[in-house]
């Protein structure tokens, strides 16, 4: 059974076509909410700034069809409930929280989690996936520029073949550029799958996961590459470690059974090369 703690308003269609829009506040503005009661009665109450702001914002929300919760830190949430702030599938919440990344306690037989924990969490994970992903432009830009650094100079007229000037990047034997790239390669995917976890998964467990199909221990690990690593980092890593393509479907499909994570990109990639 899905257990939810949050919970979230919204309006409907109707309500949102009603409803006036709310100009941004400016400073020194004063905001005042008039409650009629069943009586007749009216009660006006003038927000303190900070509480007219919040409710600038989550009106704001509310009228672009958003679902809109307010929580305090200390609200508890349950871990389906992480998982949709988290951006990540259940599974992958309870072994955060098994491996001590995310704390909780038990209310019964239910974990829950603070909200303010759950922001910390997010935070680094936020963190780490915009390290990975300027990391990853860094090493795409070396590799560019690799690339280029061959340049044709002049064309032989004896074998109408271009001569090439051959620098010092390329003076290398292919099968050194190949290792380089590799290595270059595993440093980018194992920076990102190992990044929120305690424990280090190597490139040879990875390849073996891969290849064998069985996921074994390392699930999230595994979920990490599928998911927050780029597809098409991800098809490299498996042809330079020659990985069988069915193999890495699979894989895929084993993974996505398990933990309930996805990712469409990478989906439509494999279904091209299948």
């Amino acid at each position: 059974m899905t257990t939810h703690v949050l919970k979230f308003v919204e309006l409907s269609d109707r309500d949102r076509k009603a409803a006036k829009t709310f100009k941004k506040l400016g400073k020194g503005d004063q905001v005042e909410v008039r409650v009629r009661r069943r009586s007749g009665e009216d009660q006006v109450i003038r927000l303190p700034p900070n509480a007219a702001s919040l409710l600038e914002t989550a009106l704001g929300h509310l009228l672009q069809g958003q679902r809109v919760a307010v929580l305090a830190e200390d609200q508890e949430l349950s871990p389906n409930d992480a998982a949709d702030i988290l951006g990540i599938s259940r599974p992958l919440v309870v072994h955060r929280m098994d491996i001590g990344d995310l704390p909780f306690r038990y209310v019964g037989k239910h974990r829950r989690t603070k909200l303010r924990d759950v922001l910390v969490l997010k935070s680094q994970i936020d963190a780490q996936r915009t390290a990975m992903e300027a990391l990853a432009e860094d090493a795409a830009g070396l590799e560019k520029r690799r690339g280029s650094s061959t340049k044709i100079v002049a064309a032989n007229p004896a074998k109408n073949k271009p001569t090439r000037r051959t620098t010092l990047s390329d003076a290398s034997p292919r099968s050194s550029h190949r290792a380089t790239k590799r290595q270059s390669i595993d440093q980018l995917v194992l920076g990102t799958i190992n990044a929120p976890y305690r424990r280090t998964m190597e490139a040879a467990d990875l390849v073996d996961r891969l290849t064998s199909r069985d996921l074994q221990n390392w699930i999230v690990h595994v979920a990490t590459f599928f998911t927050e690593v780029r597809p098409e980092l991800v098809l490299e890593f498996a042809r330079l470690h020659a990985i069988p393509m069915q193999n890495l479907a699979a894989s895929y499909r084993s993974m996505k059974s398990a933990t309930g994570e996805s990712n469409p990109a990478l989906e439509s990639a494999l279904e091209r090369l299948a």
